[in-house]
């Protein structure tokens, strides 16, 4: 072997993911099951349509998902929390503006126990007036803490004006919302999404005897209805200036709506996004960190959510120079609408990406979320392997295209809070 010679490599053309088994039962919940996995750990992901664009009052969603595992006043959330860390598992509630639920950490010995506690404490939730309380209370003055940043404040004030204030998206919590919150909304809320079949997301090499156990607490379920959400949106254009006295940095979010995964248009503008804040070596973290030094970090991104998209760009900069710092951003923008991107630069990047495609699918776990983003989105089966190719076809003359049509000044929306 001689070591003075760097390894071959090559670029990834395709990428092999492994598709879950498929279990339905007869009161429609599904199961996803990935079992090829070597090692002895063990991950369920419970989902439910209960995301917070689904609260007729704000902070309600979020709350119930925090208290999902409180338990009752005879059996109390740290009870639960002591019996769960008994068995070696811990537990993750998450939510997001489209789903809720919770996910279960284990191992394969000791699942059916740490699985018994959290659909115990499940069944059993009365959100009992003390946790509430106490939640309340260290939401509360974690808000009153944040409040004070001004990236709080531009984030807030950027999503009330992407999605609108009225719409689902763009709601705003506020602190009169805290007082305004009682234990009795989260117990309807509790029961008017939480009642209804989830979607389970199970990966891990578990017995037969375990998979019954979880079909019999799945059929518990109602069947979940036919959600029929829909939204209008109503994205504010133009600069948005919120004014923080004594402010020594001033926090900059720049972006406008945009589509979704299944766009024609999407493979390519994440090749862009990519080279304009995307990663650590892009244009604006070189230009405004490396180069002028106005901030520790900038970068911009895509989200895609179940009714909107949309593209952004976010920094912090000092107070002085959040002017100076703006027209780079543009100066940034403008280059790649005006200019070709060098083949050089191209390659780098599409090497990057493709190797983040294969750092993202290492492991069962991680195909199991490759996976669950092809569902939640609607995507083909082909989703991934499309995307690959769609790199490697793309070029500067298509990066350019993609700019001039999208990186619009004037349909830009432009918040800048300090």
């Amino acid at each position: 072997m001689n070591r003075k010679l760097a390894p071959a490599y090559e670029q990834a053309q395709n990428l092999q993911l492994i598709s879950p088994e498929k279990i339905e039962l007869s009161n429609g919940t599904i199961i996803f099951w990935m079992r090829d996995v070597k090692d002895v750990s063990v991950k369920l992901d419970v989902e439910w349509n209960a995301g917070s664009k689904f609260q007729s009052k704000k902070l309600v969603a979020s709350f119930a998902n925090k208290l999902l595992l409180s338990g009752s006043e005879n059996h109390t959330a740290k009870q639960i929390a002591e019996e769960v860390d008994f068995f070696g598992g811990y537990t993750q509630l998450e939510i997001d503006k489209d789903h809720a639920g919770c996910v279960i950490y284990g191992l394969t010995d000791n699942f059916k126990g740490i699985f018994n506690c959290f659909t115990k404490a499940f069944k059993n939730c009365e959100f009992p007036a003390s946790e509430f309380a106490k939640q309340r209370d260290i939401s509360l003055n974690k808000f009153k803490v944040e409040s004070q940043k001004v990236k709080d404040l531009c984030r807030k004030t950027f999503t009330q004006n992407l999605y609108g204030p009225e719409s689902s998206y763009g709601q705003v919590a506020e602190e009169s919302d805290f007082h305004a919150l009682q234990r009795e909304d989260l117990q309807v809320y509790f029961k008017e999404f939480y009642a209804f079949a989830p979607i389970l997301f199970l990966t891990g090499n578990v017995s037969d005897d375990m998979i019954d156990l979880i079909k019999s607490w799945a059929l518990s379920f109602a069947p979940a209805p036919k959600v029929a959400f829909s939204q209008a949106f109503n994205q504010t254009k133009g600069r948005i200036v919120k004014e923080k006295k004594d402010a020594l940095q001033a926090a900059i979010r720049i972006g406008r709506m945009m589509f979704d995964k299944n766009h024609k248009d999407y493979y390519h503008f994440q090749v862009l996004n990519t080279i304009l804040g995307g990663y650590f070596g892009s244009r604006l973290m070189t230009n405004i960190r490396e180069d002028k030094g106005y901030t520790y970090g900038i970068g911009s991104g895509m989200a895609v959510l179940q009714d909107a998209g949309y593209f952004f760009i976010s920094t912090e900069v000092g107070a002085d120079v959040k002017e100076k710092a703006l027209e780079e951003i543009f100066i940034e923008l403008d280059k790649l609408k005006n200019e070709l991107v060098a083949d050089d630069e191209l390659t780098k990047v599409k090497n990057y990406m493709l190797g983040e495609f294969l750092r993202q699918a290492d492991g069962p776990i991680a195909m199991m979320e490759t996976f669950k983003n092809i569902y939640f989105n609607d995507l083909k089966d082909t989703y991934y392997s499309d995307f690959i190719q769609a790199i490697h076809a793309c070029t500067s003359l298509d990066l350019k295209d993609l700019a001039e049509r999208y990186f619009v000044k004037e349909e830009m929306l432009v918040v800048i809070a300090g």
